[in-house]
């Protein structure tokens, strides 16, 4: 057996973000998994075009990854997500790993952070180990993309298993039902009209020149929280520069080659 894996991801041409992020997590599996051939693959075109002009760096997309993997003598591949949950991208991932899954003797995919009722209340108590110092006793706001048309189908009850670790916090999306105006109408309602917020992307990887919605939305959501007048705590950090999450990927990784 000759084990390959592909770790993929929207990608970035922010390096030290990709350094802290999908370079990281890369070094984690291979020091788990010593003679595997490992990759990482960005699938956003603009972003390999941006490293192979500005650094000369050539990226695959996921199908040439795949190919190359068969050339290198690969028998048994595992496709990771760096995904949060079960959205476009991650059904894109699945369609074209399926459609070369022949050229292989195995080939395992691995889930999104958040994809079963199990992942709920597992991720809630990681946000916990993650954030529970910097939160204390104030408001957490995890945001990401949207709900059901982008993934997440169950939010109510990611948010209750969230509320279990820390009792003044909500799950905001950009798009959907979730969206920021109604988590603040929600603490207002509640009596609080003032204080701080962290606010936290969930998402694997951000920051200020990072690629994604959700990082380039981000200062525009801090600000509405503080035009309503609360202090807002900026954790501009995605989910891998966390030990105890990226421990879940490794997670996922592991339950998909068992």
């Amino acid at each position: 057996m000759k084990q390959g894996v592909i770790v993929v991801n929207h990608g970035t041409a922010d390096y030290d973000v990709r350094q802290r992020t999908i370079d990281d997590f890369v070094l984690s599996i291979g020091d788990r998994l010593e003679t595997a051939d490992i990759v990482s693959v960005y699938t956003n075109g603009e972003v390999r075009r941006q490293l192979r002009e500005n650094t000369g760096e050539k990226f695959q997309n996921l199908k040439a990854a795949i190919l190359s993997m068969k050339d290198r003598g690969i028998t048994n591949l595992v496709v990771v997500s760096t995904d949060v949950h079960d959205g476009p991208e991650y059904r894109k991932l699945m369609d074209e790993t399926v459609s070369l899954a022949t050229l292989f003797q195995e080939v395992n995919i691995s889930k999104p952070l958040i994809y079963s009722d199990e992942d709920y209340e597992v991720t809630a108590r990681a946000l916990h180990g993650a954030f529970s110092e910097m939160v204390g006793d104030d408001i957490l706001i995890l945001v990401t993309t949207g709900d059901k048309e982008y993934g997440v189908e169950e939010l109510d009850g990611f948010e209750k298993s969230i509320q279990k670790h820390f009792e003044n916090s909500h799950l905001a999306t950009l798009h959907g039902e979730r969206k920021l105006y109604k988590a603040i109408k929600k603490l207002q309602q509640a009596g609080i009209t003032s204080g701080r917020v962290v606010l936290v992307p969930l998402e694997f990887m951000a920051g200020e020149k990072v690629e994604n919605e959700v990082s380039q939305e981000y200062t525009v959501l801090a600000e509405r929280l503080e035009e309503e007048g609360y202090t807002v705590d900026k954790a501009f950090k995605g989910m891998a520069e966390y030990d105890a999450m990226q421990r879940l990927y490794m997670r996922h990784l592991y339950d998909a080659i068992r």
